[in-house]
């Protein structure tokens, strides 16, 4: 989840800059708004992980030690989390409406984005959730503390056993994705498949009627990356998801940190229009109890404090995020900094000059 409330209070500030206007005192303006209260976008419960997804950055790029969430760092996070009032909801929900969704060239992903991520705690990182053992048990510690979860997996390490699993400890939100439609492409995208793509699919299929059938809440969400010339792939994919009763968008890509295909399409989601939020709006807790300021940061470069040795509200408020921040506004980034030279997200000072 991210705090919702900033980025509502923050859009007359924010249209002001996008437009070119001046602003007195950005980084105070920005100050004021943002919550003195952490939220959290993602716990990174296990960083393992069985695919080798050609545009994902842990196939070559992570060195992290790879391993899973201690169960009482993953706790100690839990504990710090709250939900949002129904007032809170109530301003987002009016507030997307008008100013998120209106006019959007990327509908389902904005509503991907403004209505599942920004209220529920994202449990995976770079890694394979579905290879975490632990897993259910940390599924049902949030619904027990009244939060919503999301994860997303790889249809291809559907058990069903953990499926029912998951949907008895509440999961709110399973994302598959289906990069590929057929045996040649998903192992092309994806780097491992099923005997075939059609037992891939069954297994998806299989899913979503066992949560019918025991009435569990869990929404079942499908997805596939945009690639460049795959309109074929496209339609096969919404000819699967239109015949069951599954939320499904095409997602735009970002960060294609390996996967940069030439005239790479742009991605049109909402909040890629604007620059990147997430140094006021939340923050992502890793495997080893690291805090890094976005969910796209894979290899613990941007380090801003440890659960184990400090609070989430002294690590948001503390010295080490209010110089995050201040790079941010001012562009006095090191040299080969990960904002600048690992993630395509508009940076604020970009736009303010």
């Amino acid at each position: 989840m991210f705090d919702i409330s900033f980025v509502r209070k923050s859009l007359q500030l924010r249209e002001q800059i996008l437009k070119g206007e001046k602003v007195d005192d950005v980084l105070g303006a920005f100050e004021n708004l943002r919550s003195k209260t952490p939220h959290v976008y993602q716990v990174e419960t296990t960083n393992a992980c069985n695919m080798t997804c050609v545009m994902c950055p842990r196939t070559e790029l992570m060195d992290r030690h790879v391993g899973h969430m201690e169960m009482k760092d993953f706790k100690q996070v839990i504990d710090q989390v709250a939900d949002f009032t129904e007032e809170e909801l109530k301003l987002w929900d009016a507030y997307v409406e008008q100013h998120g969704l209106k006019g959007s060239l990327a509908r389902e992903e904005d509503y991907f984005y403004h209505f599942i991520c920004s209220q529920s705690i994202t449990l995976h990182g770079f890694g394979e959730p579905l290879m975490d053992n632990q897993l259910v048990e940390r599924v049902h510690y949030c619904t027990d503390k009244g939060l919503r979860t999301y994860l997303s997996a790889n249809p291809v390490n559907i058990r069903p056993k953990v499926m029912d699993q998951l949907g008895a400890a509440g999961l709110t939100y399973l994302k598959f994705h289906l990069d590929g439609t057929d045996n040649e492409s998903q192992l092309f995208y994806r780097g491992r498949v099923d005997k075939t793509f059609q037992e891939t699919q069954q297994k998806i299929i299989d899913t979503i009627a066992l949560f019918e059938e025991k009435g569990y809440a869990t929404k079942v969400i499908l997805t596939k990356l945009k690639f460049n010339n795959d309109d074929s792939l496209d339609d096969q994919f919404f000819q699967f998801t239109k015949s069951h009763n599954v939320f499904a968008y095409i997602k735009n890509q970002h960060n294609r940190w390996l996967y940069e295909e030439e005239n790479a399409i742009e991605n049109s989601a909402e909040y890629m229009q604007r620059f990147c939020e997430f140094p006021w709006s939340s923050m992502s807790v890793q495997k080893n109890g690291d805090v890094v300021p976005c969910p796209m940061e894979y290899n613990g470069d941007l380090v801003l404090g440890n659960i184990r040795t400090e609070s989430l509200s002294d690590i948001w408020n503390g010295e080490n995020y209010s110089e995050f921040r201040k790079m941010h506004v001012n562009g006095n980034f090191p040299t080969g900094h990960f904002c600048t030279t690992k993630c395509d997200f508009h940076k604020l000072y970009e736009k303010l000059q």
